[in-house]
């Protein structure tokens, strides 16, 4: 056999080889796509026109719609950050085949759409009915056009965008919208953020930025956790809590603003003859009976000091003169499982109690230590730790933990020193509980 006719005969099994590898490809293609079209069959609706009750509106170039408007919910109020399904027919009155996808205008921030089918192949004359996903991520009103994108399947491909519009109003919650926050100007700054003074809903309030929050994983999730906790927080004693924005690059939460201040920075604005001794009873009382919400449902502060009271009023005959505030370092601990060990760096050592100094368990009695030191300084209206005495703060550790107390006691009216004393016991369960705090300080101001 010559050389050429071998080279033939590879040829044709070339040829043959190539022609069985184009066949195989063509039958496992349609095979997926036979199966792809059961698959959709089965969660797709895809009818023809003509034999369907359904009243269809023109949008124009071919496509239809039985909605030019969805109202999200049916006009009910909708809940905030729960996928609503919405149902919508869009149909092909051209002959030929059409490619079809829903689609938002543009990425927003406040809601997100999906819809079932994604993108779907419609035959002319058949309509297909789609499921669109919608979750509102914030209190707000929605007014928005979501497109319709059709693209012919022949060598034009010609793509043919139309529009519907979607509305629909939210339940109020306290997931806020960023649009209804008006920022006015910087009144703070610490390691979590910056705090600005701002309206919302015609309400003044304390707008406090979180610094880097939305890149950290579990920083994101502790705040939910916060805001959660905030949200069941209902206390004339304890600031109001309106919400939080959790739209990346503009987390934030939001509280009523407390024109004072601080009780602390009262102390350093203000001397002591500027606050009456009534005033100063009067928050301890509300400042007592914030720290009484909290430990009533299971729940420690952990950094109780007079920065944490926030003053809403200096005047007498005032239901509420200051509220407690700041849960940054608060837990919500099951009061079986009270086994959380003090952290270094955590709080203010002038106010924190022997046992959380020397590392030991953090208890409801470790919240009313470092309630006595605040009282101490709310009556005194004076340093109770002066740096004059305590230059350093480990001179403060030691002489808690050591039993020891601020001498500046002394001058302290014998009723008041009576509950100061009380409260500060080197022992947690010798301390009095804050409803006997309450009780001592009322009658203390029932004299008055």
């Amino acid at each position: 056999m010559v050389w050429w006719m071998i080279m033939i005969i590879i040829i044709i099994i070339l040829i043959i080889i190539i022609i069985i590898i184009i066949i195989i490809i063509i039958m496992i293609n349609y095979i997926i796509k036979r199966k792809e079209k059961k698959e959709q069959e089965k969660t797709t609706t895809i009818f023809k026109i003509s034999q369907s009750n359904i009243k269809f509106i023109s949008l124009g170039d071919g496509i239809i719609t039985n909605k030019k408007e969805i109202e999200i919910g049916e006009g009910e109020e909708i809940e905030v950050n729960k996928e609503i399904r919405e149902l919508i027919c869009i149909g092909n009155e051209k002959k030929e085949k059409k490619k079809i996808q829903i689609s938002s205008k543009e990425e927003n921030e406040k809601y997100s759409i999906r819809t079932n089918p994604n993108i779907i192949t419609i035959e002319g004359g058949y309509a297909c009915e789609f499921e669109i996903f919608i979750t509102i991520k914030c209190t707000t009103k929605i007014k928005e056009q979501i497109m319709i994108i059709s693209k012919t399947l022949n060598k034009t491909q010609e793509e043919i965008i139309k529009s519907i519009s979607i509305k629909g109003e939210t339940q109020i919650s306290t997931r806020l919208d960023p649009d209804e926050i008006k920022e006015e100007h910087k009144i703070g700054e610490g390691s979590f953020g910056i705090v600005y003074i701002g309206e919302f809903r015609g309400n003044q309030v304390a707008i406090k930025k979180m610094k880097q929050i939305d890149k950290d994983e579990d920083k994101m999730k502790e705040f939910e956790k916060e805001v959660m906790m905030l949200d069941k927080f209902r206390s004339e004693y304890i600031i109001h809590f309106y919400g939080a924005v959790f739209i990346p690059n503009k987390i934030c939460m939001i509280t009523e603003y407390a024109k004072y201040g601080s009780i602390q920075d009262l102390i350093n604005k203000r001397t002591n003859t500027e606050i009456p001794n009534k005033i100063r009873i009067k928050f301890m009382i509300d400042g007592a009976k914030g720290i009484s919400y909290l430990h009533s449902n299971g729940i420690l502060h952990r950094d109780i000091k007079p920065d944490n009271f926030l003053v809403v009023s200096i005047d007498d005959n005032i239901g509420v003169n200051c509220k407690l505030t700041d849960f940054g370092s608060s837990r919500n601990i099951n009061m079986m499982m009270t086994n959380m060990t003090f952290t270094k760096g955590i709080g203010t050592p002038k106010y924190m109690a022997p046992e959380v100094l020397n590392r030991e368990h953090y208890k409801m009695a470790s919240d009313i230590y470092s309630y006595s030191i605040t009282m101490l300084q709310i009556i005194t209206w004076e340093d109770p730790f002066p740096k004059t005495l305590y230059p350093h703060p480990w001179d403060t550790a030691n002489t808690i933990s050591t039993g020891k107390r601020p001498k500046i006691i002394q001058e302290v009216e014998e009723d008041i020193k009576e509950i100061i004393e009380k409260t500060w016991k080197q022992e947690p369960k010798e301390r009095i509980r804050i409803e006997e705090v309450i009780r001592m300080l009322e009658r203390i101001e029932n004299k008055e």
